[in-house]
This record gives C-alpha cells, structure tokens and sequence, in this order.
C-alpha cells in the first residue's frame, strides 16, 4: 500500500521524521544518519518517491514544506493538530505548492520531545541548534550518550553558557516582533537592567521608540524623555511594557499577547498573536484587535485552539486589571503561565 512520503532535511528531521513515522507516513530518500537511527524502529517505512519535501526556513525558525496541493494540506493539517502554537503561511504557486511552517516556542518543546524518543536531546535543543548547532551536537553526544538522563542538566548548562550570560547589565537586546502574516518588526532594543536565569526573566528599559507619534493602542503622545519598562518572561503567553513620562508618572500598560517568548543572544523572539490589553492610569482598561485576530484564523494562519488561549489570555488580564482599579491596586501582575 502506498502512503504519503515525505523527504526531510534539516535541524528538525529527527524529530519530524518521528513524528510522521508514529502517524503512518513514510520517509523518502532519508539521510544515512537517519536510516540508521530508525532502521530497527516499529512502525517507520521507508519509501519512494517522495511527495513532498520539508527543509529548514532560513534563520531554522520552522520549516518550508512543498509538493502538491493536496499532499501540503494534510501535512500542515497534521502538524496544525498536533501542535499548539505553530503559524502557518501560504507562499503560493499551483504545482509544486509551497507553505511556511514557523515553530514557535511550544512547538519546539514539543519537536525537542519528539526527538529525544529516538536520540538523548537536551531541553531547549531546537532553539540551542540555532544559536550553535555543531557544539550543541558536540555536547549531546560527550555528554547524553552514556547519561540520557542528564538531559535537563545539560540543557539548562548550555542555555547558560549561550544566552543568559551574555545578559550583562546596559546590553541592549533587540525586540523580534513576527507578525502572523510574517511580517517581521525590529521594536526598539532595551537596555538590560536584570537577568534572572532562575527565574528565566528579562527586565529591559526601552526609551528609543520607532513609529507612531502615540502609544499604540493608548493613543497618548509620545514626549521627549518618555521610557518603558519591558518585562519578559520564558515559557509566557504574554509581556509586558509599562510606559513612563520622565519624571516617573505612568502613562500607561500595555499587554502583548504572543506565543510565549524565546530568548537569544541578541533578540527575544515570538510571535504576535494580535490580541492586546491595554490599561491607562484611571483604571479604563480595554481589549483589543480581538477581530483581527479572527480574521487571521479564518484565513488559516493558526489553529483554533491557539486563537482560543489567546482570547482567555487576554480577557483574564483585563478581569485583572478592572479588579486591580476597583480595589485600588497597582496594575502590575506577575507574568504566570497560568493566567
């Protein structure tokens, strides 16, 4: 019986071809390395040709898959099912058919899983393979072949070494704010004030801002000596900025909503999802762009489940922030993935 055959290249095949093999598809024209990893596996088939071919997008953040129309759409419907926040992107043409997969945050995880099924894989592996794939391959195979079960140890040693140390304080980090048409938007780096690895928070200061005259979504004008204070925090579905006047006085919150946010050397990363809370200083709080956020699901560009969280996200924080004011609290919620 012929199945679907996919060929696979990249930082994601292990944990791709895992993946499709544990559903029924097959893999076309597979690396040695990968034949070899999977030659006494249940269930993996090997078969040709291939219907369709997945490689790494450029910069590792997803992958692009293409084929025929048909054979991308039950990939993409695969993998939309399977995985919360993966975004997807049309790119066009009839035959061969092409689509942007990126992976954010929960999506590697969810990869870095699939992988140490078949190879011991550190935590965070995906994202470490982009910040440094041959010395995070090095450190696997030194330090996982004989220990798998220092998986965690290890992870969080490189994720150390790689990225919160180079949080000093005064660096700026830059601000990669993806849009779910993918759109990228460079937002005015921050200057470091804390890094807690513990806790894996980031505060920034931020007093460069770019675009509009007013604050978005605020619509209060921008004034000479105005700053922000940008808190960020690993694993979150949101973040926030609080903005101030020179003198100190809030002029407001803003509360993006995102895939949760992955840290980088030089750049935090996520996905906007569209949705937002805003609050001023009177205790007015409102949500917004919740309809756009509708539109970018009906024309395929995340799941429904993911459209969903973002919504309870959102109106969690604004329940918070209207019961904030009536108590007469500071508007100023911890970041917790529970909210």
């Amino acid at each position: 019986m012929t199945v679907l055959a996919l060929k696979i290249r990249g930082i994601y095949t292990t944990a791709l071809t895992s993946f499709f093999s544990e559903i029924g598809l097959a893999i076309a024209s597979p690396s040695v390395e990968t034949a070899e990893r999977f030659r006494k596996r249940r269930g993996a088939v090997f078969q040709e040709p291939a219907h369709l071919e997945i490689r790494d997008l450029l910069g590792r953040q997803g992958v692009f898959i293409q084929g025929s129309r048909d054979a991308c759409t039950q990939v993409a419907g695969l993998i939309k099912e399977s995985f919360l926040d993966a975004i997807f992107r049309e790119t066009g043409g009839t035959e061969p058919y092409g689509m942007e997969i990126e992976f954010p945050y929960m999506t590697k995880s969810a990869m870095d899983e699939q992988r140490n099924k078949i190879v011991p894989t550190v935590l965070n592996h995906h994202r470490l393979r982009i910040i440094a794939s041959d010395y995070v391959d090095l450190m696997e195979k030194k330090e996982l072949s004989s220990h798998p079960e220092r998986r965690k140890a290890v992870g969080e040693n490189l994720e150390k070494r790689l990225v919160w140390e180079t949080y000093v304080p005064g660096k700026e980090i830059g601000l990669v704010h993806v849009k779910l048409d993918g759109q990228v938007l460079s937002l005015s780096e921050g200057e470091v004030i804390q890094a807690d690895f513990n806790k894996r928070r980031l505060i920034l200061k931020r007093s460069r801002f770019k675009g509009r005259s007013a604050y978005d979504g605020l619509d209060v004008p921008k004034q000479e000596g105005d700053y922000a204070i940008t808190e960020v925090r690993e694993g979150e579905w949101f973040y926030r900025h609080t903005y101030l006047r020179k003198n100190g006085e809030i002029i407001g919150y803003y509360y993006n909503i995102n895939t949760p946010v992955e840290f980088y050397p030089e750049e935090i990363r996520y996905v906007d999802l569209d949705i937002d809370v805003v609050r001023w200083p009177d205790g007015k709080a409102e949500v917004k762009d919740e309809a756009i956020l509708e539109k970018q699901c009906e024309s395929g560009h995340l799941s429904g489940k993911l459209k969903e969280l973002a919504i309870k996200t959102a109106r969690d924080l604004l329940t918070l922030a209207r019961s904030s004011h009536a108590n007469n609290n500071h508007f100023a919620p911890s970041l917790h993935s529970d909210l």
